[in-house]
């Protein structure tokens, strides 16, 4: 039998400051996600959800005339407003669910900041969120756009710069869930904020038209007869109206995340 004396069998904590705990946290929400069955579950949904619908509406565009869907038009709405609800339900319990189960609190008993804490679950959600729901899912529907519609082989680093302007949409939602999980105690009142905030972001700019410029939806599904969304013009090949939801979008997503470090440093429990 072999035996372990002293510290062999711990795993060092070898940072400082705010990152002191990072690596050793980090490493468990990498395995969770890509060292379990957690990963593909969730591709094979996005893959049904998403590419499955989109594989339909390859088929459809198909049909001659101006009744034929527009195929990147409808991916705004399949690979934007369908992900950014399933990263709302998904990330609902990020933080609560931790907190309401006692293992933050065991957690921050070991040499582990609080804003390791937070930063550690944001990295690996984020990777396993973003891989799952828009890369793999983004290269399947360029496949299906090349093979199965008149767009044909769309410019691959045009598509490309499409997918990772869905990606920072998708960030947009996961770090604001991950914020309002710092604030309430419940899942309730985590997904209620995001929900109630989708709809006046897609409503507030029908009232409000100058809303489209700064309007973080505007990344994957806007109005065509106002402007076009950010993604279609870049995967379409097209000119871009305003680079101002890019902005404004990357802007808040590090304000929620300042906010999430500094209200979980603050927070009892």
């Amino acid at each position: 039998m072999t035996t372990y004396a002293g510290n062999e069998v711990f795993n060092m904590v070898t940072e400082s400051g705010w990152r002191r705990g990072l690596g050793n946290l980090w490493q468990g929400e990498f395995s969770s996600w890509f060292r379990s069955s957690r990963w593909w579950k969730h591709l094979a949904m996005w893959l049904a959800l998403v590419n499955g619908m989109m594989v339909i509406m390859g088929f459809a565009t198909q049909g001659e005339g101006e009744g034929a869907p527009d195929f990147l038009f409808m991916y705004g709405i399949f690979g934007g407003m369908f992900v950014a609800f399933g990263v709302m339900i998904i990330m609902q319990r990020a933080i609560v669910g931790e907190k309401r189960e006692g293992t933050a609190a065991w957690v921050l008993s070991k040499p582990v900041t609080r804003t390791a804490f937070v930063v550690s679950r944001l990295i690996g959600n984020t990777l396993g969120i973003v891989v799952t729901s828009t890369l793999i899912p983004g290269v399947l529907v360029y496949v299906t756009a090349g093979l199965l519609t008149p767009l044909g082989w769309l410019p691959p680093l045009g598509f490309l710069a499409g997918v990772l302007a869905y990606a920072l949409h998708v960030f947009f939602w996961l770090t604001l869930t991950l914020m309002m999980g710092t604030f309430f105690e419940s899942t309730g009142g985590v997904i209620a904020v995001p929900i109630a905030l989708y709809f006046a972001l897609w409503f507030a700019p029908s009232l409000i038209p100058v809303l489209f410029e700064v309007n973080p939806l505007v990344l994957t599904f806007a109005e065509p007869t106002v402007m076009n969304a950010i993604g279609y013009s870049l995967m379409a090949g097209e000119p871009v109206a305003t680079w101002l939801p890019v902005i404004v979008t990357a802007v808040l997503c590090v304000v929620f995340i300042v906010v999430s470090i500094w209200r979980f440093n603050r927070q009892e429990f």
